[in-house]
């Protein structure tokens, strides 16, 4: 488990009862929402991450406080949050004091700890082909930035001069094990080489081309007929590519369907889209138009598929 003893900030161990800190639209905390979802543990007030007035030290009976930690605003990157995640990402969990890092071990932990059906299976072998399935899906995410950041957030997520030193000097205070400063110095001035971003595009088609495969028999879910801690992470990577434009009705036909399964569920309509309903929208229609346009994922996935 990713329990942090010793965490830099003190807010943490203020707090009682159950605390997300995340963002409606990073897909890292949308998993971990969804597997508090699962387990019948709903969002309940909104408080600022960083407070620790009384009113908002305490938890609510079946329900988790939410701090939103806004990436649009750069809050993940201040000395605040980097105090209680080093790598300036989310999400962070806190229950009653104790520090959770790292979505993987956030949902073993809630497995853990609020009983239902279990997200990691007890089974040695089919957890061992679970886990592996997520460890996949963990060495992705790098290819998820580099494709959602160019086709889809673009100038949006641009940092500024002085934003990329102020990341810079956060960094150099923790661990920064997630490359941001490297990354965001490279994107932000335009200075990432087409064939990388491509690159990264095939390692995705290639990953859902196999899940595509997989899910070919029949199955409900990707580890079979019950839902896995593997479901939410590969979920989460196709919401964020939908709103990228990726096309997976017409190259992923099964992997497609199975994710309208996922979506379907009360767990994912509240608590992973809940609040995202729009910036989902905006997205979505932002990268249709620039599909139509020729100038979009398609018709780069296009180049891809044909190779």
């Amino acid at each position: 488990m990713a329990l942090i003893e010793q965490p830099a900030s003190r807010i943490p161990g203020q707090l009682e009862g159950l605390h997300l800190f995340h963002f409606d639209g990073a897909p890292c905390a949308q998993r971990v929402r969804f597997a508090l979802g699962e387990k019948g543990l709903a969002r309940g007030r909104e408080v600022r991450f960083d407070s620790v007035a009384p009113e908002d030290v305490s938890g609510e009976a079946g329900k988790w406080v939410s701090r939103r930690v806004s990436l649009v605003k750069k809050e993940h990157m201040t000395d605040a949050y980097a105090a209680i995640h080093p790598d300036m990402v989310v999400p962070a969990l806190v229950h009653d004091g104790r520090l959770y890092l790292e979505s993987m071990d956030i949902i073993a932990y809630l497995d853990e700890a609020f009983g239902g059906d279990p997200l990691v299976p007890d089974d040695p072998e089919l957890r061992a082909a679970t886990m592996a399935l997520v460890e996949q899906a963990k060495t992705l995410h790098l290819s998820l930035r580099y494709v959602t950041f160019h086709w889809g957030l673009g100038r949006l997520a641009m940092l500024k001069p002085k934003e990329r030193n102020s990341l810079s000097n956060l960094a150099a205070k923790g661990q920064d094990g997630e490359n941001l400063v490297s990354f965001y110095s490279a994107f932000s001035t335009r200075s990432i080489p087409d064939e990388i971003n491509q690159d990264h595009l095939t390692k995705l088609y290639t990953a859902f081309c196999e899940r595509e495969a997989e899910l070919a028999d029949g199955r409900s879910f990707l580890m079979g007929d019950r839902l896995t801690i593997a479901d939410p992470f590969w979920a989460m990577k196709v919401l964020r590519l939908k709103e990228t434009g990726y096309p997976f009705h017409s190259y992923h036909p099964a992997l497609n369907s199975w994710f309208q399964r996922i979506r379907a569920r009360p767990a994912f309509q509240n608590e992973v889209m809940g609040r995202n309903r729009m910036n989902n929208r905006f997205f979505t229609a932002k990268s249709t138009v620039e599909n139509l346009l020729g100038m979009g994922l398609k018709k780069a996935l296009t180049q891809v598929a044909a190779a």
